[in-house]
């Protein structure tokens, strides 16, 4: 049910070595299928960063429309979290959240690779709808790249305060958008950043985005759950 969905949330975070173990026991046995189940979420995917020690895990998930983020069934589940859960909470560190609309997608399915472009505020370029469709059809066109898609972070439904929210312990972040590039592998990438690097040099006065690849480690979809 790849590209289904015109909604997105896209979160990173750490926990230390000696909690991996937890997380993933968590994150596959108990929070994707609880999150997939919610009404209009139609997908979840975790990937982990190979090299590193910060953002090691990267989770998408997909729904069916924006509003499903700050949906009454969905803020009920964060209000309401499992033992599981309130375990986990104070554990995820360098915690960064952002859920918004789908802006563009196009490719042919996702990937087992993916290239996440973090951007404190949206960019110049992404924001402009011709420059941003000759962007997308070149880096499509690349070498084992198999889907792009753009994100647009909702400050509002990405800051609605919850007890999950309440329980983690570090410092959350938030963002403007997101770039995300899929492809077949990692070393896909080499020839997708030479190009990104001059294509989206960064607006003066700008930060420049958070540039950093990962591997796909497991995916849940909806339709998997009936």
């Amino acid at each position: 049910m790849w590209n289904a969905g015109h909604g997105f949330m896209a979160i990173w975070s750490d926990v230390a070595p000696d909690d991996f173990d937890f997380y993933h026991r968590w994150l596959l046995s108990e929070h994707f299928p609880e999150r997939v189940g919610i009404p209009g979420f139609i997908a979840a995917r975790v990937f982990r960063r190979q090299t590193g020690a910060d953002f090691q895990f990267f989770i998408l998930y997909e729904t069916q429309s924006p509003d499903v983020l700050a949906s009454p069934a969905y803020v009920a589940r964060l209000n309401s979290p499992t033992p599981m859960t309130q375990m986990a909470m104070p554990k995820l560190k360098n915690f960064v959240r952002g859920a918004g609309r789908v802006v563009r997608s196009s490719g042919v399915c996702g990937g087992g690779a993916a290239k996440a472009l973090r951007f404190e505020q949206p960019h110049p370029l992404l924001d402009d709808p011709d420059a941003r469709a000759a962007l997308f059809e070149h880096v499509n066109g690349m070498d084992r790249v198999l889907a792009v898609r753009l994100f647009e972070v909702d400050t509002a439904a990405t800051t609605i305060q919850t007890e999950e929210k309440k329980m983690r312990t570090s410092k959350e972040e938030i963002y403007g958008q997101l770039l995300l590039i899929e492809a077949v592998d990692l070393e896909a990438f080499e020839a997708v950043s030479e190009f990104l690097d001059v294509t989206l040099s960064t607006p003066e006065g700008a930060r420049p985005p958070y540039d950093q690849s990962y591997q796909l480690i497991a995916e849940l979809q909806q339709r998997s759950l009936t």
